[in-house]
C-alpha cells in the first residue's frame, strides 16, 4: 500500500500525531469515498470538494481531518501514524514505518498501570494501530477513550492495525482500550 510508494517506508503521510488526513489514500489506493464512513455514523464524503493534498495529488477536502460528529462532513477514523507524540517530551517517538512496526520496543511509562509492564518488550506490527474510529475528546468528554458521543458510544471502537486485520476493541471495562491503545501507540490516550 503507502509504505510501497514512500522511500522511507512510512506506513502513513501523516506529518505529526495528530495529523489525521487521509487524503493520501484517495483514489491511489482506496478508490471508494464510502471506506472512510463507519456506517454507525451519518458522516459523509463529498466528492464534488476536491483540493490538492501535501503530496500535490488531486483529492477530497472532507478527507484532511476527520468528522466532529456522527452527522457531519469528513472521514469518521482518525490516523494513528505515530509512535509516541510528535512533539517529543513524552517519550519515544517515530513515524510508524515497515520496518519499526516490527521491531519498536515500549519506552513510554504510561500513566495508566495497565501497560506498565509492558515498557521494555517489542510493540510487533499486530498491536501496532493505524486507524481507529474518529474521538477527538469533543463535547467535554475523554479523548481516546470510548465515550457515549463516540462512533459506537461507550462500548469501544474499530481499530485498523498495522498488519491489517481491524478489530472491535471494547471499552467496557475501560481498561481494555486504554491498554489496547498503549500498545497500538506507546503512549496514553
Amino acid at each position: 500500500m503507502y509504505s510501497d510508494d514512500d522511500i522511507k517506508g512510512n506506513l502513513s503521510a501523516v506529518v505529526s500525531d495528530g495529523d489525521d488526513d487521509q487524503s493520501w489514500l484517495y483514489p491511489k489506493h482506496i478508490s471508494n469515498p464510502n471506506v472512510f464512513v463507519c456506517p454507525s455514523t451519518q458522516n459523509f464524503i463529498r466528492i464534488t470538494n476536491q483540493i490538492r493534498n501535501s503530496l500535490g495529488e488531486l483529492s477530497l477536502y472532507d478527507l484532511q481531518s476527520f468528522a466532529l460528529s456522527k452527522k457531519s462532513p469528513g472521514s469518521s477514523y482518525e490516523v494513528f501514524g505515530w509512535w509516541g507524540y510528535s512533539s517529543g517530551g513524552y517519550g519515544p517517538n517515530a513515524r510508524k514505518t515497515r520496518s519499526n512496526v516490527t521491531t519498536w520496543v515500549y519506552g513510554y511509562t504510561p500513566y495508566y498501570p495497565y501497560g506498565r509492564s509492558y515498557k521494555g518488550l517489542s510493540a510487533g506490527a499486530s498491536r501496532a494501530w493505524m486507524f481507529l474510529d474518529g474521538d477527538g475528546g469533543y463535547q467535554g468528554t475523554r479523548n481516546n477513550i470510548p465515550d457515549p458521543i463516540d462512533n459506537h458510544g461507550a462500548d469501544g471502537g474499530n481499530i485498523s492495525f498495522c498488519y491489517g486485520h481491524v478489530e472491535f476493541v471494547s471499552g467496557r471495562p475501560d481498561w481494555k482500550y486504554i491498554l489496547s491503545l498503549y500498545l497500538g501507540c506507546d503512549t496514553d490516550p
